[in-house]
């Protein structure tokens, strides 16, 4: 039986191994099971690009690389949601700037969060490239060698890769030879340089498109006007970017940006702003700014997706304001493991730092993040749970402003 490199790393990471990741990240078996199905095909259309392109000696470097990480890969790295470092680090090197874009395409696909989504893709990398690395070690391949190979694997690679993820995850796969007979079932030679008859018939198609849009949008300007009102409230819109839903408590926060937030009344967001506009604030080493609707998925590290609201309303806040600087801590109540409840609070607040940063906040901004357990809660182990939830928290200390 001929060797497939996609079964082979579907091996590694099936059963016991499924499970243990789904456990970490909080999600279902199912679901990451079915995220892996797109993730571990992505990777390897990944190296097929950087073949093509002329780089078959730098992905076989790399695939030998990845063959000297051993399983589990550092399953303990995907608690704080963010994944390993060494595997983002060849996620990096194959996909660049498209690595977020796939990460939300896989969110989309399985029904996983995206910080889920980026921790998986992380110890899956190395898997992929390990799996090939082992393969290349075995038989003695060269740059040549693996080009005819993945050549040879091209067509199960293919397809294993779920079409939706396809077109929503890696962009610029058009001059990858076999796609297009992947999605349209006929087989098209693959042409990476347009003839000339090719851009006159886009030309033609673009001023054919050009003038039905200049036709419908003239008549429907010169047969529906616009009130003065309506026409102001467009304009208001245009002017401002308004983020969040919030139907407790309303209230509308301006930033210096013109960025509007729309947050709770006296929520950490309203708190923040409050800070920053008072010339008589003082930063200090307290943690007075608590998240206040900040969950996570079961007992995790995992930020739950209607809570990410919050943390981009925070992120936009720290945008406007950015000479500001602040620490992110975690808190537990008491009672339990209080090494597994420091462990597991600085988990979280690693992974509120991770969501910020990926929310558009610069890294010097965040300084550092710490987890403290129960070491500073106020109410006793046996304390109603009412009582003991206040002492369960992420919370900001703001260093700088």
């Amino acid at each position: 039986m001929s060797f497939n490199l996609v079964e082979s790393v579907k091996e590694d990471l099936s059963g016991d191994m499924t499970n243990k990741i789904a456990g970490i990240l909080g999600e279902s078996s199912t679901n990451v099971q079915q995220a892996l199905q797109g993730i571990i095909p992505a990777v390897l259309t990944g190296i097929l690009l950087k073949i093509e392109a002329g780089e078959s000696q730098e992905a076989l470097n790399l695939a030998t690389d990845a063959s000297r990480i051993d399983i589990p890969y550092n399953l303990n790295s995907l608690s704080g949601g963010s994944g390993s470092s060494r595997g983002m680090d060849f996620l990096k090197i194959i996909f660049g700037e498209k690595t977020t874009g796939l990460a939300t395409s896989v969110c989309n696909y399985a029904g996983i969060s995206d910080q889920s989504a980026t921790a998986l893709m992380s110890i899956t990398a190395p898997a992929v490239l390990g799996a090939l690395g082992k393969h290349i070690l075995a038989t003695n391949m060269n740059a040549s060698g693996l080009r005819s190979f993945l050549n040879g694997q091209r067509k199960k690679i293919l397809n294993a890769m779920p079409t939706s993820l396809f077109l929503e995850g890696i962009l610029g796969v058009e001059n990858l030879s076999g796609v297009a007979e992947k999605f349209s079932g006929t087989e098209i030679p693959v042409v990476k340089t347009r003839s000339k008859k090719t851009w006159l018939w886009l030309l033609i198609i673009f001023l054919v498109a050009a003038a039905a849009a200049w036709y419908f949008f003239d008549f429907q300007k010169n047969s529906v006007k616009p009130s003065p009102a309506v026409a102001d409230t467009v304009q208001s819109v245009r002017d401002t970017i308004t983020r969040g839903a919030v139907t407790e408590n309303p209230v509308s926060i301006k930033l210096p940006d013109g960025t509007v937030l729309n947050a709770k009344k006296g929520g950490v967001e309203d708190q923040l702003i409050n800070f920053f506009n008072d010339p008589g604030s003082k930063p200090s080493r307290r943690y007075p700014f608590n998240f206040d609707q900040l969950t996570f998925n079961g007992n995790s590290a995992v930020i739950s997706n209607e809570s990410m609201t919050q943390v981009q309303n925070v992120a936009f806040i720290l945008k406007a304001y950015p000479k500001a600087k602040i620490k992110i801590g975690g808190f537990n109540e008491k009672g339990g493991d209080s090494a597994a409840n420091r462990a597991l609070s600085e988990s979280r607040a690693t992974a509120v730092a991770a969501a910020l940063k990926e929310s558009g906040v610069i890294k010097a901004q965040i300084i550092s993040v710490e987890g403290f357990g129960s070491d500073f809660a106020k109410y006793a182990s046996d304390a109603p749970d009412s009582l003991k939830n206040k002492d369960h928290r992420i919370a900001i200390s703001v260093r700088a402003k």
